[in-house]
């Protein structure tokens, strides 16, 4: 081989090395461009994720503040709210203290509604009777218009009197619920609460004797009469 030819077999040589090189720089290059790719990829999706998951968080904090928007006013404490009433009010009262704990329960066994007036002066002598009044009686026997009248006049002065219509299986259940249906509406601050209508089908709130409540019916009979305090 002569000078010149040996010279551009090293010229030669000298460029595949060159070229060799380049190409394993590139390759490097390329592959650590994919492995930051891949990297960026995972964090944007990681990234994206996370979004995706926040509509979620604020739509179950958005539920949330709906339920408690859609729970009854905290502000009715019972301060001002007094209840009259027989063996059935005696039975719901701890259920009406858990919802309204500063209220008057004024309940006894057997109590007719002749004896209203008697028990309002008294509670009014007491400085317990507030503007708010729950009549509950009928249970033990029926009573005429001019009576529940009485009562309700007694009651001028309050803001809100309210009548609860009663359920019992005797013969003057229906007497005692048409009276307070007929002599209501004679009065601007009267409204009632009918306890019959809401009762029926509702046989298992009641003990044996179809009149005085379980624990559920009398949850269920308090969530009533803060609905209709409510509505005052």
């Amino acid at each position: 081989m002569n000078k010149k030819n040996g010279w551009m077999v090293k010229t030669l040589g000298g460029f595949m090395v060159i070229l060799i090189a380049l190409g394993a720089i590139g390759l490097h290059m390329h592959a650590k461009q994919n492995s930051d790719d891949n990297e960026s990829r995972s964090k944007d999706s990681s990234l994206y994720n996370l979004d995706a998951m926040q509509p979620a968080a604020q739509k179950r904090a958005a539920s949330s503040t709906s339920k408690e928007q859609a729970q009854p006013s905290a502000s009715l404490n019972g301060e001002g709210v007094t209840m009259i009433g027989d063996s059935v009010t005696v039975g719901i009262e701890p259920y009406l203290k858990e919802q309204l704990p500063n209220m008057t329960v004024d309940g006894k066994v057997g109590r007719q509604m002749s004896q209203a007036i008697k028990v309002i002066n008294e509670l009014s002598a007491q400085g317990k009777l507030g503007d708010q009044v729950i009549i509950e009686l009928g249970t033990n026997g029926p009573f005429s218009k001019d009576q529940l009248r009485d009562v309700l006049q007694s009651l001028s002065g309050a803001r809100q009197v309210i009548l609860v219509t009663t359920r019992v299986p005797k013969g003057w259940q229906d007497t005692a619920n048409d009276t307070i249906a007929q002599v209501a509406g004679e009065y601007s601050n009267v409204s009632v609460v009918d306890w019959y209508s809401a009762s029926v089908g509702k046989d298992e709130y009641f003990y044996r004797d179809g009149v005085h409540l379980k624990p559920d019916g009398s949850r269920y009979y308090t969530s009533l009469l803060v609905a209709a305090l409510q509505k005052s």
